[in-house]
């Protein structure tokens, strides 16, 4: 049976409705970790504003008093060696990384 292959965005949809519906079961989730820069029009006036640090995970939750980093790629997608690095920084802090390919792979470290 042919399986049409998910994007990253349809990904990132899923999991969210996912962890939106389990924060009332003990899931606190914070999602769209966007880096880079934004520029916001006032008037005549534009402000810079710095996002996320590039290499930033997606998004991070709290589960059981741990603080949970997850990066969202598609079954192809690979890291940047700034999100390898993000990586490395995280989990030398105590922080747990994970990539996550799937709502199911999802699921099963949040049920676990």
């Amino acid at each position: 049976m042919y399986q049409l292959k998910q994007t990253e965005s349809e990904l990132k949809q899923s999991v969210s409705d996912y962890l939106q519906y389990k924060q009332n079961q003990g899931v606190l989730y914070f999602d769209r970790l966007n880096s880079g820069e934004a520029i916001i029009e006032t008037g005549d006036s534009r402000r810079r504003i710095m996002l996320c640090r590039p290499g930033t995970a997606d998004m991070f939750l709290i589960l059981k008093g741990s603080l949970i980093f997850l990066e969202l790629k598609t079954e192809t997608g690979k890291q940047s060696p700034e999100q390898k690095e993000f990586e490395a920084q995280v989990t030398w802090h105590g922080a747990e990384y994970y990539v996550i390919r799937s709502l199911d792979e999802l699921i099963k470290l949040v049920e676990g």
